[in-house]
């Protein structure tokens, strides 16, 4: 007589992954970091290496976080890939207290920041801790907001969304866009070998570039060819029209690979919304990692593109159990159209306060009043959608929130 394996291969997958995520991970984490205390420990070898080094422990440290929170997921695969039960997982409305505590402890941890990186020796230290809150909180509060009161099944399908969106969503939205920028150089070079009078000017911008390192000297380079036309209108095409293609069809990649076994597109947009945090978390790390000293002004913008990926991402899961439980095609193109939109307006703001920096920049002590119109109006603008996906989401969570009820005494919780 057969006995039927209690192994569950979706398990085991997912437990590969994350190995293979938590291995990469460590590792690149690791070694920045050992680079980093040499530099540190031989000042004198490397000039001015260990007054950055601090700086550059942000990534690190952002690496380690990612290695902590897929441990959860590696945990709970292995667990149900034996066979062994996983008990379901309810996360409560967030209430207004406690959003207040989080962002007052949000605020505390940019400001501490910057003070102990101006006023101590060990800064950087206790500012990659600061750091690591500041980027970690709002994703969190925004999560929480998105999915509380919401349908979620098991540990491990919490956990492993969380992973799987912080992993493959921008494993892939990465190589996506790196074949379109490709692309543009490809182009840029057949641009080049047509019109051979301007390789002059490329020329004598790489001789430029070659003999500086200062960021200030580089921007004063490649600025006023930046402010191209047709460079503004590439730049606007590519982050306002390709990316947020790609990104909103890869972002939910867990309820894509789910769709099958959603419970009801409540549970849908749960389980986007908290993909689309695992997105927001890595790609604010990286990006707020990447700019030294300033990364305190980086958080505060990140917060914002952290609301925006989990309300975009939370749409296309509704979408997608839509599609699947429902037969609803139509919402989940309707829905995807709708995060593209919002997606593309918050980078198309974003690509008109970076270019009315530019003018500023290029003016100097002139004034330049283009420029600090181009700047304000994206900053003011940027401020009212983000107000307004907050609403949305607020909104949409209560939404659902009863149908969510009105199922839950249908759904059997057990797989993930």
């Amino acid at each position: 007589m057969q006995t039927r394996s209690n192994t569950h291969p979706p398990s085991i997958l997912l437990a590969i992954l994350s190995i293979m995520g938590i291995l990469a991970m460590f590792s690149c984490g690791m070694f920045l970091l050992l680079n980093d205390a040499l530099a540190i420990a031989q000042p004198a070898r490397i000039p001015n290496t260990a007054a950055s080094a601090g700086n550059n422990l942000l990534l690190p440290g952002g690496l380690f976080l990612c290695v902590a929170l897929l441990l959860p997921g590696l945990y709970y695969s292995l667990r149900r890939s034996s066979g062994k039960p996983i008990p379901p997982v309810t996360i409560r409305p967030i209430r207004v207290w406690q959003a207040i505590v989080i962002l007052a402890c949000w605020l505390s941890a940019i400001l501490s920041g910057y003070m102990f990186e101006t006023r101590l020796n060990i800064g950087w230290l206790v500012t990659t801790l600061l750091y690591l809150s500041a980027i970690a909180l709002p994703v969190l509060t925004l999560a929480w907001i998105g999915l509380g009161g919401l349908p979620l099944g098991s540990r491990q399908r919490l956990w492993s969304t969380l992973g799987v969106g912080m992993l493959a969503g921008p494993g892939l939205a990465a190589m996506l866009e790196f074949l379109i920028y490709l692309g543009f150089v490809v182009l840029s070079l057949l641009l080049l070998a047509a019109h051979p009078e301007w390789m002059a000017a490329f020329n004598q911008i790489k001789a430029q570039l070659s003999s500086t390192m200062d960021l200030d000297t580089i921007l004063m380079v490649i600025a006023p060819y930046l402010m191209n036309p047709l460079v503004i209108l590439s730049a606007l095409f590519v982050m306002s029209g390709l990316v947020p293609l790609i990104e909103e069809l890869v972002k939910p990649i867990p309820v894509w690979l789910m769709a099958g076994r959603l419970h009801s597109p409540a549970q849908g947009f749960a389980l986007g919304a908290l993909s689309g945090a695992g997105f927001a978390l890595v790609e604010g790390l990286v990006v707020a990692s990447s700019v030294g000293e300033d990364w305190g002004a980086i958080a505060v913008a990140r917060a914002g593109g952290s609301l925006m990926h989990i309300l975009t991402t939370g749409l296309m899961g509704w979408g997608i159990a839509s599609a699947w439980q429902e037969r609803r095609i139509q919402r989940l193109l309707g829905l995807y159209g709708l995060s593209v939109l919002i997606h593309s307006a918050w980078n198309a703001l974003t690509v008109m306060i970076v270019f009315g920096s530019l003018r500023v920049f290029l003016a100097g002590n002139q004034p330049d009043a283009l420029g600090v119109l181009l700047g304000i109006t994206g900053a003011v603008m940027l401020v009212i959608l983000s107000a307004l996906t907050l609403i949305a989401l607020l909104l949409v969570n209560r939404k659902l929130r009863p149908v969510a009820a009105r199922v839950h005494a249908k759904v059997v919780i057990w797989s993930a």
